[in-house]
């Protein structure tokens, strides 16, 4: 195995996790890979001196309950993938840097998210876990996120296209996704035109700029795609929508499919500029799971800074 031949995945109470569990088990064994299971143990907080020697029996209780969770989650992927290798590990920390040091050298991270019923106190635009955002903004692998009610009988990869450098990362991913599950790949480039208002009174000219600007999109996602084509030989499908959000377009293009790739872009202040708003608006809608592919720089940075897992919140 090379050295990214490893798939790792957030291990939360097996109950809640099982489909990002049965997902990671899957991708280990198409692409021959290990499969390692991380669950990290937050430090409690000591109030003062006196109730520091509770807080390490706690400590301790709190990783034998973490030990026997990921014995669980083991048994549940041995069972469904019993060619791969299964590793497992238990580190005290908080687990936005415990996932990043694991994923350090791996092809993708995976984490689960959770069922939304029940969950009427939830913040709009915050249904997603933070380590999952965090792990999508930072990990420089994929990472991928897990529905826990994903659909059944899906079919297709999904992966959304803007002509950008990585745009063309998150296609080259997606082509070999599809190929390896046997699917065909739909490509989505959403137009979406600010026109003059002033021109609004000529509904003609306005016809013709948005048909310009859909076959230029069209013949910018041809050329991509065949050039990956090339070397992944899968069925391919564009799509094209004017006057929709790229976001709009993805969620709906993606219903019903087995994947959804987007790409993230590098660095910024926020979450949602880490990610772009399109990935981070399908990352929290999408009912199918989400590739997060990160750009080439991300990647570079996390492995010329290995300290970098350290300052995670």
């Amino acid at each position: 195995m090379s050295s990214t031949s490893k798939v790792v995945v957030g291990v939360e109470e097996v109950g809640t996790a099982a489909a990002a569990l049965r997902w990671a088990a899957a991708a280990a064994r198409r692409r021959g890979a290990a499969l390692h299971l991380v669950r990290a143990v937050p430090y409690p907080a000591a109030a003062d001196a006196a109730t520091a020697w509770a807080v390490a029996g706690l400590l301790e209780d709190l990783e034998e309950a973490a030990r026997a969770t990921v014995a669980e989650a083991a048994a549940l992927v041995r069972a469904e993938a019993p060619d791969v290798v299964v590793t497992t590990a238990v580190e005290r920390g908080a687990p936005r840097p415990v996932l990043l040091r694991a994923c350090g050298d791996a092809a993708l991270v995976v984490t689960g998210r959770r069922r939304r019923e029940g969950r009427r106190w939830a913040v709009p635009g915050l249904r997603l876990g933070s380590t999952s955002l965090f792990l999508a903004a930072h990990a420089p692998c994929s990472a991928v996120v897990v529905p826990a009610d994903a659909p059944d009988g899906a079919r297709g990869v999904v992966v959304g296209f803007d002509g950008s450098p990585l745009a063309a990362r998150a296609l080259e991913v997606a082509a070999a996704e599809a190929e390896r599950l046997g699917e065909g790949l739909r490509v989505v480039h959403a137009v979406h035109l600010q026109l003059d208002p002033s021109l609004a009174v000529d509904p003609g000219l306005c016809e013709q700029l948005r048909e310009d600007a859909v076959q230029r999109a069209r013949e910018v996602v041809r050329v991509a795609v065949q050039e990956v084509v090339a070397a992944h030989p899968v069925p391919v499908e564009q799509v094209v929508p004017a006057d929709a959000f790229a976001s709009d377009a993805l969620l709906d293009a993606a219903r019903g499919a087995r994947l959804l790739v987007v790409g993230s872009r590098g660095h910024g202040a926020f979450l949602r500029a880490l990610l772009g708003s399109t990935s981070h608006a399908v990352l929290q809608s999408a009912e199918v799971p989400v590739l997060v592919v990160p750009d080439a720089e991300r990647a570079a940075a996390h492995h010329r800074r290995p300290d970098l897992a350290a300052s995670a919140g």
